[in-house]
């Protein structure tokens, strides 16, 4: 066995003993303190889209962007600036707007300007001022016969979010503050006589509709001549000749859209909408 002896131990000086105490105490006392964790918050993931969609009312139809529908095509027959050349006199000897309307390039400008003569003709013919163009008028016509259109709605109530009244849509276009009103029609794009029966052109063997079977094709409109025949309709209605004739009024601005009519033979037909405003 072996023993330790006095030899083998060390025995530390006081002040040793004491340095060595004291670094353990504080070694005790001062511990690194326990970090604690923060609390873990879950994150939860947004609705999917479609869920959004269906919370909202129903009714009313939700564009990308609320100035959809606002733009106005463009055209190599008719500017905004030919409206300061152009009068209501002036404008029916314009030979592109004597034109047959080709279903499959529409000129919606130069319809659009077709519409507005043609109205502040009659203004003019029972000695009213005639109408002065108004750029953004014509963008919320436009923007509300599209509308109609894309929806699938006639009324002046639209279904689209955020452009229900036309106050609503003339705020979007940047006019506020002044007395308005609206008049809308829905018309067929070829020279049909009311009250007269047709073929079809499932009758017809081909795609046109006529007054006899197999018989001579019901020509389209021109560009005047389908503004006549929607502001005739418009001025032998009471309400809607109101507002043509208001002498409140002096800026117009007209906008119009085409559809095939799913319901009859997808013929050609054109929602259309003026835009009456006391001030620009």
């Amino acid at each position: 066995m072996n023993f330790l002896t006095k030899s083998n131990l060390v025995t530390l000086p006081a002040r040793t003993f004491a340095i060595v105490f004291v670094l353990s105490l504080f070694a005790s006392v001062c511990k690194t303190p326990e970090v604690k964790k923060a609390p873990v918050v879950e994150v939860k993931k947004p609705e999917p889209v479609e869920k959004v969609v269906e919370q909202q009312d129903p009714n009313l139809a939700f564009l990308e962007s609320i100035e959809d529908g606002r733009e106005l095509p463009e055209s190599d027959k008719w500017k905004v600036e030919q409206y300061d050349v152009f009068t209501e006199d002036t404008f029916p000897s314009y030979a592109p707007a004597n034109t047959a309307i080709d279903f499959a390039k529409i000129d919606y400008p130069l319809l659009n300007a077709a519409v507005f003569y043609v109205t502040s003709k009659e203004r003019k013919t029972l000695g009213l001022r005639p109408f002065k163009y108004s750029e953004k008028c014509e963008q919320a016509a436009f923007g509300h016969a599209q509308d109609m259109v894309t929806y699938d709605f006639y009324s002046h109530t639209s279904t689209v979010n955020g452009k229900e009244t036309l106050r609503d849509r003339l705020d979007l276009v940047g006019i506020t503050d002044t007395y308005s009103a609206e008049n809308i029609i829905n018309s067929f794009g070829i020279q049909y006589q009311g009250g007269r029966a047709v073929f079809t052109p499932l009758q017809n063997g081909g795609p046109f509709f006529s007054y006899t079977k197999a018989g001579s094709p019901i020509p389209n409109h021109t560009y005047l001549s389908l503004a006549k025949a929607v502001v005739e309709i418009w001025f032998n209605s009471p309400g809607h000749r109101k507002n043509i004739l208001n002498p409140e009024f002096t800026y117009m601005g007209a906008g119009t859209s085409f559809y095939k009519d799913k319901k009859f033979y997808d013929i050609d037909k054109v929602k259309a909408v003026q835009v009456f405003t006391a001030k620009p």
